[in-house]
C-alpha cells in the first residue's frame, strides 16, 4: 500500500547506475519485473524499492551508498512539491510544507519538525509498516541536508549535527562525506542545525503562487489518500466474500464512515461499490475455479450470487469463458507469481 515517487526513485537509479549496477540484473536479482524500468507510473511499491536497496547493498559493500545517494539527489527529485518549496516565504514555512506533503515523495518514511532549545530537529522515522532500509533513511538525511544548503542556506559545519539511531562503526566515514559531526546509538534519526538560519527571507518569495502550490499539494496528497481509500476497501471487500458474504454498511463502519460518505469518497475518485466489488468478485472468482476443486455453484454461493447462472454470465463476461471451459484449460497451469 506504502509507494514512492517516481522522481525520488530516480535518484536511487541514478546513482546505482554510476557505480557501474546492471540494473536488468538488480531488478530480477530483487524478484521485480524489468518493466518497472520503462512504466510510466507515478508512483512505486516501496516493499519493492526496499528489496532494491537490499541487492545494491550486496553489490556494491559500500556503508555510505545511502549518504552518497542523497547527496546527488537533485531538485527536479523533489517535483511533487514543486513551486512549494520555491515560493515560500522564509525556511519556517518551507518545512512546514516539507511536513505536511513529505507523503508526496515516499511514504516509507515520515519527516517532521521539532524544536530543541535554539535548534530545529527533521526527523524521519519509518511509517508505520513500511519496509524501510536504513541506507533509505542515510538518503534522507543526505538529501535533506544537500537540499537544505541549495533552498534554505543550511550549509554543513560543525554547527550541523546528524544523529542516527543505529549502532555504527563508520560515523568517521559519514561525518566526512556530510561535512558535519555524526553521532550513532541516538534516541532519532535527525539532522540539527540552528533555528535562526530558518529566519532568512526567500528572494524568490511569491505568496499568490505559494498558496497555488498548496492547493495543487493538498489535491494530490488527497488523490494520494482517496487511492489508498479504494485499496482498503478492495482488502475488505476480498476478505468479505473470503468468508461467504459481503456488506457494505459493515464495511463502512470498520472505516468510521456512513454509507453515504463512502459513496461520495469513491465518486471523487470515478468509481462506485458495486464497480470495486465487481472487480473483487472477478479476482477472486478466477482463482476459485482455476485452483480450487470447489462446485461453481459453491462458488456462486460464496461471491454473493444467488443464482448461479448469474454467475456463470459474469464469469464469461470477466474471462471470455464460462467457468466451467476456464477450468478445463488452466487447471493445470502453475499459480503466477
Amino acid at each position: 500500500m506504502f509507494s514512492k515517487h517516481i522522481s525520488m526513485f530516480r535518484s536511487d537509479l541514478r546513482y546505482w547506475q554510476r557505480q557501474g549496477l546492471d540494473l536488468l540484473e538488480l531488478f530480477t536479482n530483487a524478484s521485480l519485473p524489468a518493466s518497472l524500468l520503462t512504466e510510466n507510473d507515478e508512483r512505486l511499491d516501496v516493499s519493492a524499492i526496499h528489496r532494491l536497496f537490499e541487492q545494491a547493498e550486496r553489490k556494491l559493500g559500500d556503508p555510505a551508498m545511502g549518504i552518497r545517494i542523497g547527496q546527488q539527489i537533485l531538485l527536479p527529485d523533489i517535483a511533487p512539491l514543486g513551486d512549494a518549496l520555491h515560493y515560500y516565504r522564509d525556511g519556517w514555512q518551507a518545512l512546514k510544507v516539507l511536513e505536511q506533503y513529505w507523503p508526496l515523495l515516499t511514504e516509507a518514511q515520515q519527516v517532521t519538525i521539532h524544536l530543541q532549545d535554539e535548534h530545529v530537529a527533521v526527523r524521519c522515522a519509518a511509517n508505520g509498516d513500511a519496509p524501510l532500509h536504513t541506507m533509505q533513511t542515510h538518503a534522507v538525511l543526505s538529501g535533506f541536508l544537500r537540499l537544505a544548503d541549495v533552498a534554505l542556506g543550511v550549509q554543513a559545519s560543525e554547527d550541523v549535527h546528524v544523529h542516527l539511531r543505529e549502532n555504527t562503526a563508520h560515523t568517521e566515514l559519514f561525518s566526512a562525506l556530510l561535512k558535519a559531526p555524526v553521532t550513532a546509538s541516538r534516541e532519532h534519526d535527525q539532522v540539527l542545525f540552528p533555528a535562526h538560519i530558518l529566519d532568512t527571507l526567500n528572494p524568490n518569495h511569491d505568496d499568490e503562487r505559494f498558496q497555488q502550490a498548496l492547493i495543487h499539494c493538498d489535491k494530490t496528497l488527497n488523490s494520494l489518500r482517496d487511492h489508498h481509500l479504494i485499496d482498503l476497501i478492495r482488502e475488505r471487500l476480498r476478505h468479505q466474500l473470503e468468508e461467504g458474504h459481503y456488506d457494505q454498511q459493515a464495511l463502512a463502519n470498520s472505516l468510521n464512515m456512513s454509507v453515504r460518505n463512502l459513496q461520495r469518497r469513491l465518486n471523487a475518485h470515478h468509481t462506485r461499490f458495486r464497480d470495486l466489488l465487481d472487480q473483487v468478485r472477478a479476482e477472486l472468482a478466477e482463482q476459485l475455479v482455476r485452483y480450487s476443486e470447489a462446485g461453481f455453484a459453491e462458488i456462486a454461493q460464496q461471491l454473493g450470487y444467488e443464482d448461479p447462472s448469474s454467475f456463470n454470465k459474469a464469469f464469461k463476461r470477466w474471462l471470455g469463458l464460462p467457468p466451467g471451459e476456464y477450468r478445463t484449460r488452466h487447471q493445470d497451469s502453475p499459480p503466477t507469481a
